[in-house]
């Protein structure tokens, strides 16, 4: 069959058949990123806690405690820290760190940003490590923006804790 003159594949209809498609995708990965939220009016989601978790373990994971039971106790206890700090800034801000979560917790964006289709939680360690040199290393503003962020986040709530000064080396401040 001789396409060129078919009319269901003519130039223009292809291409409007391309931009619907496209307008599609983007619709369905744009609508989960708004379901996906990090925040919720009460605190982080579940999904805010799965991706804060994973950064967690990807950011400190090495000075964390090999038994499970407490490297466990202590992430819970950042969570639960973490959750406080984000509640207390401004709406605009947790709006924004709220759709960076989003992003990460949806599978097709966070597979854009971390080359990782996979949920955080089936995640090893090795794995999010990995997920986190990717984005830190990727050459686009926005993964680049993401990887900070996250990374911003964790470190300064997790070490801001005075129990986990010790994880770090850090005695804590000296008496004057």
């Amino acid at each position: 069959m001789d396409r060129s003159v078919d009319p269901l594949f003519s130039g223009r209809r292809l291409m409007l058949k391309a931009a619907l498609a496209v307008t599609a995708v983007g619709l369905a990965v744009g609508a989960g990123v708004v379901v996906r939220r990090g925040l919720t009016d009460s605190g982080l989601s579940k999904d805010g806690r799965s991706v804060f978790r994973a950064m967690a373990r990807g950011v400190v994971g090495m000075r964390l405690p090999d038994d499970v039971a407490e490297r466990n106790r202590i992430l819970d206890g950042y969570l639960t820290e973490l959750e406080h700090a984000l509640m207390n800034l401004p709406a605009a801000k947790r709006h924004q760190v709220s759709l960076v979560v989003g992003m990460l917790a949806n599978a097709p964006t966070r597979y854009l940003a971390s080359c990782r289709w996979r949920s955080w939680d089936e995640a090893t360690d090795d794995e999010v490590r990995e997920a986190m040199l990717r984005m830190r290393e990727a050459g686009n503003l926005a993964t680049d923006a993401t990887f900070t962020v996250m990374r911003a986040v964790t470190s300064l709530n997790f070490f801001s804790s005075r129990q986990h000064w010790s994880l770090a080396g850090y005695p804590g401040p000296m008496p004057l």
